[in-house]
C-alpha cells in the first residue's frame, strides 16, 4: 500500500506550490509597490534630480485628515539641500487612515537611528509622504516613530 505515500506527498509539493505562488503575489501586489517608491525616491535623493523628485513626493498638511499636496519648487530644493546617505528599509507597517492607507517604512539611518519614511497611493503610484513641518530634527523627509515589536 505505497499508493496513500505517494498521495501524501504530490499534496503536501502542490500545497508548497500553491503556497510560495500566494506569497509571491503578496509581495509583488502588497507589499513591493511602497518599497519600490522608497527606492526610486532614495535613487532620486541621491542624483539630485529634481524633476523626478517632483513625482516621487507629495507634502502632508494633515496626515490624520488625509490632506496631501503637490510639493512647491521651493520645498524640494530645501529638500535636495540636505545631506542625503541612503538608509535601509527594515520593516513595512500599514496604517489605515480616514482616506487612505498609509505605509510606514520603517527606515533605519547610516548611524543606527530608526524613523519612518510613509508611502501611500496617489491616483494608482505610490509617493513618499513629506511632512509640511518637519517632523524629524534630522531629515524633512523622516517622520518620528518608535519601534516596537
Amino acid at each position: 500500500m505505497k499508493l496513500p505515500t505517494r498521495v501524501s506527498i504530490l499534496f503536501l509539493i502542490g500545497v508548497f506550490a500553491v503556497g510560495s505562488t500566494a506569497l509571491g503575489y503578496y509581495y509583488y501586489f502588497v507589499y513591493s509597490p511602497p518599497l519600490k517608491a522608497a527606492a526610486r525616491f532614495m535613487d532620486d535623493m541621491e542624483a539630485g534630480n529634481l524633476e523626478a523628485l517632483k513625482q516621487d513626493v507629495i507634502v502632508s498638511t494633515d496626515i490624520d485628515d488625509g490632506n496631501l499636496r503637490e510639493p512647491t519648487e521651493h520645498e524640494l530644493r530645501i529638500l535636495l539641500a540636505e545631506h542625503f546617505q541612503r538608509g535601509r528599509i527594515l520593516d513595512q507597517r500599514i496604517r489605515e487612515g480616514r482616506s487612505r492607507d498609509y505605509y510606514y517604512l520603517v527606515y533605519r539611518e547610516p548611524d543606527g537611528r530608526v524613523y519612518a519614511l510613509v508611502a501611500t497611493d496617489m491616483y494608482g503610484r505610490f509617493r513618499i509622504v513629506i511632512p509640511e513641518s518637519p517632523m524629524s530634527r534630522r531629515h524633512r523627509y523622516l517622520w518620528d516613530y518608535t519601534w516596537t515589536n
